[in-house]
């Protein structure tokens, strides 16, 4: 039932409140968050550093994950990510999950982020710091 509900939540309020401070937004679906993040960052960088243990998941997740449980985009979720530099395991696999639906992703600036965050805790919106943006390396690192 979590992941039913999580899926079928508006993000309209969510989104209103983000863009007021977000230079860039997109919703998590298909691609997974290594695909969309890569999207945002364009192939020419700057790159993000991810904190795994910061990125959410819901109930079951990563159980279904270690048993090898994959969707059939995985691979083209996967290769089409770029270079993703994380530790295997069910958590790095999340990262390329396409079963998703609509929750956001956005690009904040560092000096806004916790604004951010506190505004969408108050309108009693789930949101996480995951990680940032940095300008020396390309792709996606997740440690």
């Amino acid at each position: 039932m979590a992941a039913l509900d999580m899926m079928a939540r508006p993000q309209g309020r969510a989104a209103a409140i983000l863009a007021h401070a977000a230079s860039a937004m997109t919703d998590v679906t298909g691609f997974g968050l290594a695909g969309h993040l890569a999207s945002l960052l364009g192939p020419e960088g700057p790159g993000a550093d991810l904190v795994l243990d910061a990125v959410p998941v819901l109930s079951g997740a990563l159980e279904l994950a270690g048993a090898g449980v994959r969707s059939s985009l995985f691979e083209d979720n996967q290769a089409g990510a770029g270079p993703v530099d994380a530790p295997s395991g069910p958590l790095r696999d999340l990262l390329f999950d396409p079963q998703t639906a609509g929750g956001l992703l956005a690009a904040v600036p560092a000096e806004h982020a916790d604004a951010a965050l506190a505004a969408l805790h108050e309108a009693g919106e789930p949101a996480w710091r995951i990680g940032g943006v940095s300008g020396d390396f390309a792709g996606v690192r997740a440690r």
